[in-house]
Order: structure tokens, then sequence, then C-alpha cells
């Protein structure tokens, strides 16, 4: 997935980076270049996500401090990108808003975020969600693991110093 200082245009939705970028991986078909945003559903889990764009764009012009804060309400407004296109750059739309979210998804999550941080919270209709930010990899070296089954996540350090102890649990509901 692109993220804000990828090669790819600046717009949302980005398009996917070129296979070209990874000459090693791009003989593997289990290399898949995906839009940002994007959507996917594995295994009966569907997965929403972001590279983050959308989340900074509110915590820049909003008095909303905390990324998950803001992960919540674009949940709860059901849309992905409200600010834009007027303070995030966004692809002029005429029919159909591509950032209204049309289905509940069980983990929602935006990278570029401070630091890692998950909670679990309720849909409209009493679906559980997971909510999982995911801290910018060059300055933490920390990813994030979600098993499917569980929907248990938790942060794993590259850095070779001990991760935060946090993590997030809950069981998935379709």
């Amino acid at each position: 997935m692109p993220g804000p200082f990828d090669p790819t245009n600046y717009t949302l939705p980005q398009q996917p980076l070129h296979r070209c970028m990874f000459p090693q991986a791009a003989p593997y078909s289990t290399l898949h270049m995906v839009t940002n945003p994007y959507q996917a559903e594995i295994d009966g889990v569907r997965i929403l996500g972001t590279s983050g764009q959308n989340i900074s764009d509110i915590f820049k012009y909003s008095s909303m401090q905390d990324y998950l804060e803001i992960l919540e309400w674009t949940l709860q407004v059901g849309h992905l990108s409200p600010t834009a296109p007027d303070t995030l750059g966004c692809y002029p739309f005429y029919k159909v808003d591509p950032f209204i979210l049309q289905t509940c998804p069980h983990v929602y999550f935006c990278g570029s975020a401070p630091s890692f941080s998950c909670k679990v919270v309720q849909g409209k209709e009493g679906q559980r969600v997971l909510l999982l930010t995911v801290p910018r990899f060059s300055s933490t070296q920390t990813a994030c693991l979600v098993n499917l089954r569980t929907l248990h996540c938790q942060p794993i350090d590259f850095s070779g110093f001990n991760a935060d102890e946090e993590s997030c649990d809950m069981a998935v509901s379709h």
C-alpha cells in the first residue's frame, strides 16, 4: 500500500506502487500491490486500511488528540476521508464517493501513526471492530501482528529492544 511519500499519485485514492519497484519480490504471486485505502476479505474477516493520510489530516485540523479516537470517529460517521477534498488531496468523484463505508470491517487500521495502539469497539449493528494504529516502521521498527482467527493483535519490534507488551484481543463475530 502506498503512503504519503511514495512515488505514486498524491491524491486519494492512491494507485498501487508499480511492481518494477520490487524486482526481487515481483516474481512471487504472494506480492500484492494495492491501493490506498484498501479493503480485503481474508477467511471471512473484512480488513480495511489506509496509509494514514486521512487520520493525520483530521489530527492536524481538529481538536482530537489521538489517532485511535479519530479512527473510531471515522468509523462512526461512516466516512474514511471527511476532510477530502478541502484539506486532503482527492480525485474529484462525481456520482459515487468511494470513501463512504458500505460495510463495517472487522479490522480497521491506519498506518504512519506515531505509535501502536488498538481498541475494540462496537459498530452500529452490534458488530465488533478491532481498531488499530500501525506506527511508522521507519522510525519505530515496529510492525503489527493480527491473528485472523481471534483478532488478537500485538506489536512486533524489529529494533532489538523489547516491544511494549500492549495488545488487543477479541473474538471474531461474523
